[in-house]
């Protein structure tokens, strides 16, 4: 049975033969620059454009689960849809590229790294930091924050994290984290 990493990197493939733009998030990229935690699902930001949707329907549909009305949804939208791996599972979900000015400064900032014996792309740790803030708003998620300061605990740029969380409204909350 196929694990989290071997879905990773099964969808880091197929995204990079069909030319989408993309970036690993959430907890796998959380587990790439801090102590890593349990996970069942993937994260991927993806600029997928409502054309690219047939295709990717092709591409994705014989190993995964996907609803073609909600990834063409999403793709139209800028909103999220799920990828269920048949053999293993393992939900992936995509999320479309929102159109804000964080959102791209964070797509633009990810970086190629290698895990294992493959590549991908992953949002920075700064940009881990502001989206789990970001997630973490409004629930006070205790999971969202536990990781937030895992990554504190690690070097990061912190100029660049309190910019974007004084402009996005979460610096009340990065303090909290950053109190312990």
């Amino acid at each position: 049975m196929k694990n989290e990493l071997d879905i990773v990197q099964d969808v880091t493939q197929k995204l990079l033969k069909l030319q989408i733009p993309f970036m690993l998030t959430g907890s796998m990229a959380l587990n790439y620059y801090a102590q890593p935690r349990m996970t069942r699902d993937v994260d991927f930001v993806l600029e997928l454009k409502p054309e690219q949707v047939p295709r990717f329907l092709e591409v994705f549909g014989a190993e995964y689960y996907v609803s073609s009305e909600a990834a063409l949804t999403a793709a139209r939208n800028r909103k999220s849809f799920s990828l269920i791996h048949q053999e293993s599972v393992i939900k992936v979900d995509c999320f479309v590229r929102p159109d804000s000015a964080y959102a791209q400064a964070e797509f633009d900032r990810r970086k190629a790294v290698r895990i294992g014996d493959f590549e991908t792309y992953v949002a920075s740790k700064e940009d881990v930091i502001v989206s789990k803030l970001w997630w973490a708003r409004a629930s006070h998620s205790e999971v969202q924050l536990r990781d937030v300061k895992s990554l504190l605990a690690t070097e990061y740029n912190q100029t660049y994290v309190l910019d974007w969380a004084k402009r996005l409204g979460l610096e009340e909350l990065l303090q909290e984290c950053l109190r312990g």
